[in-house]
């Protein structure tokens, strides 16, 4: 049992840390593909974004979480003769890991028992049609 027992709980500690991650992984992913609705809704026939109401809007989801946004020159419509743009939206968020011997296995960097987390959504910006 003294062989056995720390091989089990590291074991089972480790997947719990690995659903606690996985949790927080689907939560930021769900964050940032909200924030970059709004920012797609909310940007103008030149593509402009306001990256820093994108900051706001994700600081009510996840208060620790940040976000880099930017945008990206897509296709021209041919029949409106405008351009088309993308908005791109990282969120990144660090969490604490709970259990100490999977802290070590999962923490990254390294020994810090932090892991950050970053998820990526892209997000076409709707835009009227100029004439």
């Amino acid at each position: 049992m003294l062989l056995i027992l720390p091989v089990f709980f590291t074991i089972v500690f480790t997947i719990m840390e690995i659903g606690y991650v996985s949790f927080h992984l689907i939560l930021l992913n769900h964050a940032t593909y909200e924030v970059a609705r709004i920012g797609g809704m909310s940007g103008n026939a030149a593509g402009n974004v306001d990256c820093g109401s994108m900051e706001k809007f994700m600081k009510q989801i996840i208060q620790s979480a940040t976000v880099a946004c930017e945008m990206e020159k897509t296709l021209t419509d041919p029949q409106a003769g405008q351009d088309n743009f993308d908005l791109i939206i990282t969120g990144k968020n660090n969490i604490k890991l709970r259990f100490p011997i999977s802290s070590m296995i999962l923490a990254k960097p390294k020994g810090s028992g932090m892991r950050l987390l970053q998820t990526v959504v892209r997000m076409p910006i709707e835009s009227p049609l100029l004439r």
